[in-house]
């Protein structure tokens, strides 16, 4: 299944309330060798901005060359995947932009349902908005 930023978040910061349990979830996927996760770019680039954000992190913010050890390490584990957009990409996408009440905030979410619905795969995540989208199935790992 393919792995939101809020979940990859979770799991790395022990501060964050969902820590424990995304962690947990986020190593059984790993040690399971029939599951895995699968991860993308613009997943792994917005977990890169939002861990090095002091201003989201304030002093527990990683530096960039840390931060980016991280995603290295996540995307280096022996049962993950990282997935492109293909040739369907344009047209799934063109068919999700056209779901009611999206406004320019939501761009990633349509970007990252359109990665998952394009490569048959479920999207994880803690993020109820992306139920949004009828032909993305969703599962959040923490309900």
């Amino acid at each position: 299944m393919l792995v939101d930023t809020n979940l990859l978040v979770y799991a790395t910061f022990a501060e964050a309330p969902e820590h424990d349990r995304a962690r947990s979830w986020l190593l059984d996927r790993l040690d399971d060798v029939d599951q895995g996760i699968v991860l993308c770019w613009p997943v792994l680039y917005a977990f890169l901005r939002l861990i090095t954000s002091a201003r989201v992190f304030e002093t527990h913010a990683l530096t960039i060359g840390e931060g980016w050890a991280t995603v290295d390490a996540y995307v280096r584990q022996a049962n993950a995947r990282v997935v492109v957009p293909g040739p369907l990409h344009l047209s799934i996408a063109a068919e999700l932009v056209r779901t009611p009440g999206l406004r320019s905030d939501d761009v990633p979410d349509v970007e990252l349902a359109a990665l998952a619905i394009e490569h048959g795969l479920p999207l994880a995540s803690h993020d109820s908005g992306f139920r949004r989208f009828a032909a993305l199935r969703t599962i959040d790992p923490l309900g």
